[in-house]
């Protein structure tokens, strides 16, 4: 049996748990605002290069030619489209966690310079020594993806506060797990944070499981918000499935976080498609009945049957565009697998010693 969304899906049989089912979560109710013909189809795009990136990033993990380790940012892709388009990255900064592919792509970096990344290659993002959880890019503003569950927060505090204190009108975004917040950095942060008025929006993207704990297992609160607002910050629930809502939600939250100097918390509800990991089919802990009513909404889907019952767009259109997507991409692949490995002197470059 398979579950698809349409676009992209995971062969396998997926038994039904043993333990009691878990409720979805309900995300908030919202009008949708309307956003432009154009707009519309430039998140599309967006929303496909991601989607499929991930696809052929785990085709190439599976042929042997990506070390380490690959997390798909597959069936999140509304909320990096949502919030990462409405950033102005001239003065904006993102800090992001080890899922961080797709936040890449929509930063505006080459998909080619991610590829060679993956692949090893000195060309890569970050010289093929970063590999998939450790890309980095400052001339994009993109502070780092980070391996370690949290590392990151601390991170953007400090981004947040350096702006502050330099009186610029930036901002500093910093996505991470549900997991994330069972670390005493996400507290120390946020505490921080708080007393100090650091322009830093804390994005959890709550997509149910932290790596294979369920939200309801790991959190004695499993509505993530309860725990920010502990720390006296503005904090709230986006519809992590719905492209509508993170547009509304981010351009909305950038101007209060910019004109009052304060910090945010979102937790964005949403879903990843594949396993915590490339090797993680995720069979023993989710069931055939959550991941079904998840691809119900899936991102693509949502903006997909919005496009065509609106005249705005065809299937076979958006199928043409997918196909263009892959072929674009694809090159791109081939591409970066003709960039040269680092040498071994480059061991000793970038880093303190």
């Amino acid at each position: 049996m398979m579950v698809s969304s349409g676009w992209m899906c995971e062969d396998g049989k997926v038994p039904m748990s043993a333990r009691p089912q878990q409720k979805l979560a309900s995300p908030p109710a919202l009008e949708r605002r309307p956003l432009d013909t154009n707009t519309l189809k430039n998140y599309l795009r967006q929303m496909v290069m991601v989607r499929e990136f991930e696809r052929l990033g785990e085709r190439e993990f599976k042929n042997g030619l990506i070390r380490g380790y690959y997390h798909s940012y597959a069936g999140q892709e509304a909320v990096g489209v949502g919030f990462l388009n409405a950033l102005d990255l001239n003065r904006d900064y993102v800090v992001d966690h080890y899922r961080d592919h797709g936040h890449m792509l929509l930063c505006g970096m080459d998909p080619k310079r991610i590829f060679a990344e993956l692949f090893g290659r000195s060309d890569g993002v970050s010289k093929g020594k970063g590999g998939s959880m450790h890309m980095y890019s400052p001339e994009n503003h993109f502070l780092g993806g980070d391996g370690i569950v949290g590392g990151g927060i601390s991170v953007a505090t400090g981004v947040g506060l350096a702006l502050k204190q330099q009186r610029k009108q930036g901002l500093c975004v910093c996505f991470f797990g549900d997991g994330a917040l069972d670390t005493g950095t996400f507290h120390e942060s946020l505490n921080m944070a708080s007393l100090w008025g650091v322009p830093t929006v804390y994005i959890c993207i709550n997509n149910k499981y932290s790596m294979g704990t369920s939200v309801e297992r790991h959190s004695s609160l499993p509505r993530l918000v309860d725990r920010a607002q502990g720390y006296g910050i503005s904090t709230e629930q986006v519809d992590g499935q719905d492209v509508w809502a993170t547009t509304e939600a981010a351009e909305r939250i950038f101007r209060k976080v910019r004109n009052e100097q304060v910090p945010y918390f979102v937790e964005a509800l949403t879903y990843r498609y594949q396993g915590h990991g490339i090797h993680d089919k995720a069979l023993n802990y989710r069931t055939l009945e959550e991941e079904t009513a998840w691809h119900e909404r899936d991102p693509l889907k949502l903006l997909t049957d919005y496009l065509v019952e609106e005249k705005i767009a065809s299937r076979d259109q958006i199928e043409a565009l997918r196909a263009e997507v892959v072929g674009e991409l694809e090159a791109k692949v081939e591409a970066a697998k003709l960039g040269s490995e680092p040498q071994p002197e480059e061991l000793f470059q970038d880093v303190t010693l």
